[in-house]
């Protein structure tokens, strides 16, 4: 039995898919059934009141000179970023605040997307970040390589690897050395909690627990927030954290 998408949903699989053979093919296949309509060419007439005239981009909001820097006032007196993100059109910045509990995304030009839970906490001082397993290294960072476990397997057994880091999780570059300054390495984003026990660190919204100085959110976050992001551009990550 079959579940139909939709309008919404299926507007989003297009915006997933951009400029890969998947929405190619749908293209094609969508034509071809308007075509097939009673109403097909009244539907498909070029000079239709909401056609657009054909390969007419609108115009794209480009990056701010500079960089992309977007924090707020809750983040003027915080440890962070030291450069803006090098953001151009298709990327996005994640603004991390280990005060506030949250995760705020932005487009290339600095719009607001959206905002989630996360945890860049770990377990040692709240104003700690110098130590192994303590809070996450404030400063800019990018998404690196991607370990999708959910797509391999979405009900896989226990093991270590999946209570640990859940549905997803990214590696994170640094872009200011602040790994190596703290003496750390292995920063990561991921969900999953080992605190969660089997199988809750797999729910989708699983409770968010500290993790040993990595960047934590909710399992279907990272797949319906972050991952989108992530195919579709670079994706720059700015910790702040409470100064010592």
């Amino acid at each position: 039995m079959t579940t139909p998408m939709s309008a919404e949903r299926f507007a989003d699989r297009f915006r997933f898919y951009r400029d890969q053979p998947q929405q190619q093919r749908g293209v094609l296949q969508l034509f071809e059934a308007i075509s097939s309509t009673e109403r097909g060419e009244e539907i498909l007439d070029e000079q239709a009141p909401w056609a657009v005239t054909f390969s007419e981009q609108p115009p794209q909001p480009q990056p701010p000179t500079g960089g992309l820097d977007p924090r707020g006032s809750e983040e003027a007196s915080m440890a962070g970023p030291q450069k803006p993100a090098p953001v151009k059109p298709g990327d996005s910045y994640l603004l991390v605040n280990d005060r506030d509990e949250d995760l705020e995304a932005y487009d290339h030009s600095g719009k607001f997307l959206w905002k989630l839970p996360c945890l860049a906490r770990g377990q040692g001082a709240d104003t700690d970040w110098s130590h192994t397993y303590t809070d996450t290294p404030p400063g800019l960072y990018k998404l690196g390589q991607l370990y999708a476990d959910y797509e391999q397997n979405p009900n896989p057994p226990c093991s270590d690897t999946a209570i640990a880091y859940g549905w997803y999780s990214f590696d994170l570059e640094e872009l200011e050395g602040q790994e190596i300054k703290a003496g750390r390495a292995g920063i990561m984003l991921h969900g999953g909690g080992s605190a969660c026990g089997w199988p809750g660190a797999w729910a989708p919204q699983q409770p968010l627990h500290p993790t040993l100085g990595c960047l934590r959110i909710h399992n279907v976050d990272l797949r319906d927030k972050v991952l989108p992001l992530y195919r579709q551009g670079t994706v720059y990550v700015g910790v702040f954290q409470e100064k010592k």
